[in-house]
């Protein structure tokens, strides 16, 4: 039988399959490449050529071809899903990991424990849902790509919950070991964190790590696998490590870096690394912020230059004065290790920006199409995920979970399942 989860990832293969020239190009080609007429339907494209100048950010229920899209990027996105779940649903929806009474009462803000206020305010809603689950089954939790741990060191600390926590990296490990014990210092206490620096993938034994770190714990147990912004291909990695790993019996990830997941789990449909990077924006924040970067512009216009000189794959990256074009040309073209008086003077770097300006409103209309278009992305990636986790006979309870505030945290969905009991 379809779920709601397959309907909404058809509808959004659909327009994703009329708009791909949209969500696979690159800005930096706005220009050179004609990227205007070629991404955008007849249609829409014309009444953008007459759009006001003025606040191209204001939405209204006018039916225009604008309004239209908007409107259905808005309703392909996770927001609109009605499959996904809020926290306040997951007791209804895993009765058999919330028997524990409520922690509220016991729930400790972690605001002076080293974190930043995003950082911390992720950790109070995820700790607070994984706190509830575990302490509920008597679980033992995996802190996949721990990072400094801080999921681990509050679940310990105001929990007394035993957490393993995993990272590649000896940095994070090092600064996850000084911050614990500058915790245990002020606290004078002992924390049930163990930490292990080891690369994860599809062959962890995330069994045989239990094992070594909790000799006692007895791996016919039950452990919790979760992540906070896991990133890119290890989302992939602890999905099948659920799967495979029979003690696991819940899984709770908030996957990120959507950028470096160069494949996906259901094969139905394989992203650019441009519509990746695209599901990486933030329709949120674009709208508070309304302006685009200046460099944006820049940066197409200076593809004309590029291609004038005969570079065609010049990578530029990030920096550089913004103040205005001319400074930011220089800077640019020194930096492929072009020589002073190859560089073309401020009158005519100026001059060919002022050539090209009537297309800085089109561009800043086009990426606002596309930063629109993200939302549909990020849910198609996510329900790429999803319907994996459902086709597998072991699943009980499959969900997409939305988390936090989107202003603060852009990622803000997870994905939790269980498994049959057997």
């Amino acid at each position: 039988m379809m779920t709601e989860y397959n309907r909404h990832f058809e509808k959004i293969l659909d327009f994703l399959g009329i708009y791909q020239e949209l969500m696979d190009c690159h800005l930096v080609d706005f220009i050179t490449e004609g990227l205007w007429d070629k991404c955008l339907p007849e249609k829409l494209r014309s009444e953008l050529e007459n759009i006001d100048n003025d606040n191209i950010w204001a939405e209204n229920n006018a039916d225009t071809e604008l309004n239209n899209f908007i409107q259905l990027t808005r309703s392909l996105s996770l927001e609109s899903c009605s499959a996904v779940v809020c926290v306040d649903d997951l007791p209804k929806l895993l009765p058999q990991f919330f028997k524990e009474r409520s922690i509220e009462n016991r729930f400790i803000r972690s605001k002076s424990e080293f974190m930043n206020i995003k950082k911390s305010y992720e950790i109070e809603i995820l700790g607070k849902v994984i706190a509830q689950t575990t302490l509920s089954t008597h679980s033992l939790v995996i802190d996949a790509g721990a990072g400094k741990a801080y999921l681990s060191t509050y679940l310990s600390e105001h929990f007394d919950i035993p957490v393993l926590a995993i990272d590649s990296s000896s940095v994070c490990y090092e600064s996850a070991i000084n911050r614990q014990e500058k915790i245990q210092k002020r606290k004078r206490s002992l924390t049930k964190v163990q930490y292990i620096v080891q690369k994860l993938d599809d062959t962890t034994n995330y069994n045989e790590m239990v094992n070594t770190c909790y000799p006692d714990w007895g791996i016919n147990r039950n452990l919790i696998l979760t992540g906070l912004h896991t990133c890119g291909m290890l989302v992939h990695s602890v999905i099948k490590a659920f799967l495979h790993t029979k003690d696991i019996n819940l899984l709770l990830v908030v996957p990120c870096c959507y950028h470096l997941a160069d494949e996906t789990l259901s094969g139905c449909w394989n992203f650019s690394k441009n519509a990746r990077m695209l599901a990486q924006q933030s329709i949120e924040r674009s709208r508070h912020n309304k302006d685009l970067s200046p460099s944006l512009f820049y940066r197409a216009v200076l593809q004309v230059i590029l291609h004038s000189m005969g570079y065609y794959n010049a990578k530029i990256g990030r920096g550089g004065p913004l103040n205005n074009f001319a400074d930011y040309a220089k800077y640019a073209l020194s930096k492929i290790g072009l020589d002073k008086e190859q560089i073309p003077s401020t009158y005519a770097l100026q001059k060919i920006y002022q050539n090209h300006i009537h297309f800085k409103l089109r561009l800043r209309l086009f990426q606002m199409l596309r930063i629109y278009m993200s939302s549909v992305i990020e849910a198609a990636i996510m329900l790429d995920r999803i319907i994996f986790l459902q086709n597998n006979i072991q699943c009980s309870k499959v969900a997409v979970i939305r988390l936090f505030n989107p202003t603060l945290s852009p990622r803000c969905y997870g994905i939790i399942a269980t498994k049959l009991i057997q």
